[in-house]
């Protein structure tokens, strides 16, 4: 049984590979038409981002922090607004695709890594997905009006370690709920 789960784990991450690196090799225009027709789908999301409400309700919680905690919330909000909220939606939707994509690759990875004891493992699946979003930014160089980014690569790991954290939680919640009691002295009662 274990084995056909390694099995079906392995044909899960060679699909999403598959599906990462295929659309890698898309060149710039058809990439971007995704990346269109993601965005209008998101677009009441994108809407609300958008709208400076989400800015007035955390700068109304900061006012209720601590001094330091609160200076420390405002530096993030300015952060996002500069970085996050008043970016180009379509950027917004491709940094999210990368980060989405190996958000998956991580967890199924983190999966298929586990050791025979039980016990999870964490470098391996972690390169594992680091040589996957060299091989995806390296595809990119061959594809017509693409380009490699090493902030690519930085959002893919960031997504990766996030789904290979989420796999290690899961397996140790089910180690925990699945540990057999050991008898005290070595002995079947």
């Amino acid at each position: 049984m274990k084995k056909l789960s390694q099995k079906i784990l392995l044909f899960c991450v060679a699909l999403t590979l598959l599906f990462i690196w295929v659309n890698s090799m898309l060149p710039a225009d058809l990439s971007g038409e995704e990346s269109e027709w993601v965005k209008k789908l998101l677009q009441p999301v994108l809407d609300f981002l958008h709208s400076g409400r989400i800015q007035v309700r955390l700068t109304a919680l900061i006012e209720h922090l601590p001094p330091r905690v609160g200076a420390l919330a405002e530096r993030l909000l300015d952060w996002l607004e500069r970085h996050v909220l008043s970016k180009d939606a379509t950027v917004l939707v491709r940094k999210a695709a990368h980060f989405s994509e190996y958000l998956l690759l991580g967890f199924l990875t983190g999966l298929l890594f586990v050791r025979r004891d039980g016990r999870s493992r964490f470098f391996l699946p972690e390169a594992a997905c680091l040589v996957a979003a060299v091989i995806d930014e390296g595809i990119q160089l061959f594809s017509a009006g693409r380009a490699a980014q090493v902030r690519d690569v930085c959002i893919d790991m960031s997504g990766a370690t996030t789904g290979l954290v989420v796999a290690l939680v899961l397996l140790s919640v089910l180690r925990l709920f699945h540990r057999e009691e050991k008898p005290k002295f070595g002995k079947d009662p």
